[in-house]
């Protein structure tokens, strides 16, 4: 089977699965999502997946009718009738209101899920990056599904080549159009402060964590572009990368000057997964 759906009460194979036009996602990508990789009912970072969520739902004004615990028993639910062993979990709640209308008020709550297979790997293949000015909305702190900036972003990337996009806003890095990204300069790890240009990344978390195993300073500072084509190397950290190296930027080499901790770093996170696949 290629992928699994969920919505509201009903599962199926993706093409049986259809949403009304009700639904407010189609219309003003009023929706939040999260999204998580996963192996038989086993979730990584589970937890903190689906208190973003729930989160992220509660700042734009849905109320879902549903608490934690019962999201959580019904992901594990759909993942094992999915029938897939290793996959990418999306989950996604919108509001519902039978006319098109701008306004929120009153609205009910859809509730989607999709399981798709995934393959994880751990590689040591550098990524191939470029860079795009930072166009996005005040919101990027919130996962809603408005992601035209991140959609244009990623579909000139793969035009020219190239694995993600880097954006930048007035010469300052902020993060990439599917994932966070970090530098490491002179024994210390730097990124993007938490604010509303990035969003929180659950994985990036994960690269701090594994920061303090080691006794890195994990810094959380703006950086400049300047800064990022002179790092000793590059993180990209994201639910379906890990944490993966870069080698290139705009078809200039980059990085490759502290392999060592870059790949302890990266180790650390892929070993979380691992341990999953090990249970």
């Amino acid at each position: 089977m290629n992928s699994y759906a969920y919505y509201n009460g009903k599962f199926g194979k993706t093409d049986e699965i259809t949403i009304p036009l009700s639904d407010r996602s189609i219309y003003f990508a009023d929706a939040i999502y999260d999204a998580a990789i996963g192996v038989y009912d086993r979730i990584l970072w589970e937890d903190e997946h689906i208190d973003r969520f729930m989160s992220n739902a509660r700042r734009i004004g849905i109320h879902p009718t549903f608490d934690k615990k019962y999201l959580s028993a019904l992901l594990r639910e759909i993942a094992i009738k999915s029938m897939i062993e290793s996959y990418f979990l999306y989950f996604q709640i919108s509001r519902d209101l039978p006319m098109r209308t701008h306004s929120a008020a009153k609205s009910e709550n859809n509730l989607l899920i999709t399981v798709t297979p995934i393959e994880i790997k751990r590689t040591h293949n550098p990524l191939r990056m470029m860079t795009t000015e930072d166009k996005r909305h005040g919101y990027c702190d919130i996962k809603t599904t408005n992601l035209l900036p991140a959609v244009l972003a990623s579909t000139k990337a793969e035009a020219i080549g190239c694995d993600e996009a880097i954006f930048v806003r007035k010469g300052i890095v902020t993060e990439c159009a599917k994932s966070n990204i970090s530098i490491l300069k002179q024994g210390r790890v730097i990124t993007h402060p938490k604010n509303n240009r990035i969003l929180p990344g659950i994985t990036r978390e994960h690269l701090r964590a594994a920061c303090s195993e080691y006794g890195i300073e994990f810094c959380e500072e703006r950086f400049t572009l300047k800064e990022l084509f002179s790092a000793d190397e590059i993180l990209i950290t994201g639910t379906s990368k890990l944490c993966r190296t870069v080698g290139e930027i705009n078809g200039i080499p980059v990085g490759g000057k502290d392999s060592k901790m870059a790949d302890l770093l990266c180790d650390f996170i892929f070993n979380e997964y691992a341990a999953l696949r090990a249970i």
